[in-house]
């Protein structure tokens, strides 16, 4: 009786410096979204939140695509009453990753569509490959977005192109969206893991605790008045006087060196 080979892994993961990139690994579907790739990600996401020498996450996708969006053929699967199916799954991804502790970089490349677009917009900064295309697929499939695309989307481009996005489910060069501020850079498809790398670098010598007060404030500010969102950044500014990091932060620059920062 011969074994059966051993299934590749759906998620690669590494830790460089204080760096961990994560690498959906389902080339042969274009890394669509699941039960497997889709757990593996909530595993790792929540065992990074807490591990103190990973300070950036990077999340990208390895063949033709970033994410093609939901694995289709997991929609028409037939669910227990109260069971979680395949779309409450996916959006409780993309509320982890929105609500992550720490910065998350998306790494762009080829095919993003759908499913795929939602979890990019999930993440805080995206880089894209020159060769990457972008888009919306669910109008061409008879679906209705469910992760934010049409929720999220018109919050970040002009309303007008994020509606063609959502309407023609066409998928449109990186650097024709580029203009509208959809990605931080568009940069050559050899260059896009170097240029991120650099950034997750810099990204990585601030202050944890900082970051993650910041990234809270950020993120909150956009669901509350501007008043609201200014008390709420000096409450967190308050905090972050406490820290060992406040105050490395100010030595450093008395004593004109590099502050060590504790992420305390």
């Amino acid at each position: 009786m011969s074994e059966s080979p051993p299934k590749h892994a759906v998620l690669n993961s590494r830790l460089l410096g204080h760096t961990l990139w994560l690498t959906m690994n389902q080339p042969e579907n274009l890394n669509a979204l699941g039960f497997d790739l889709v757990a593996a990600l909530q595993e790792a996401l929540a065992s990074a939140a807490t591990n103190n020498d990973i300070r950036v996450l990077v999340l990208s996708g390895t063949g033709r695509g970033f994410c093609a969006g939901a694995d289709l053929k997991t929609m028409t699967g037939e669910y227990a009453p109260g069971e979680p199916d395949v779309l409450d799954r996916i959006v409780d991804l993309f509320a982890v990753l929105r609500d992550f502790p720490k910065p998350v970089i998306a790494a762009v490349n080829g095919i993003t569509a759908a499913g795929g677009l939602e979890l990019m917009l999930s993440c805080d900064l995206i880089y894209a490959a020159r060769s990457a295309r972008v888009g919306d697929a669910h109008c061409n499939y008879g679906i209705v977005p469910g992760g934010g695309g049409a929720a999220i989307l018109p919050r970040i481009l002009p309303a007008p192109i994020a509606k063609y996005l959502l309407f023609t489910g066409e998928l449109l060069a990186a650097e024709t969206l580029a203009p509208y501020g959809l990605f931080n850079e568009v940069v050559d498809d050899e260059q896009l893991l170097h240029r991120v790398a650099g950034v997750a670098d810099i990204i990585a010598a601030k202050s944890p605790i900082g970051l993650t007060r910041t990234k809270q404030v950020a993120n909150q500010s956009l669901d509350k008045t501007a008043a609201d969102a200014i008390l709420h950044e000096r409450l967190m500014a308050r905090d972050q006087f406490r820290s060992h990091d406040y105050r490395e932060g100010l030595q450093a620059f008395l004593e004109k060196r590099t502050p060590q920062f504790k992420g305390y």
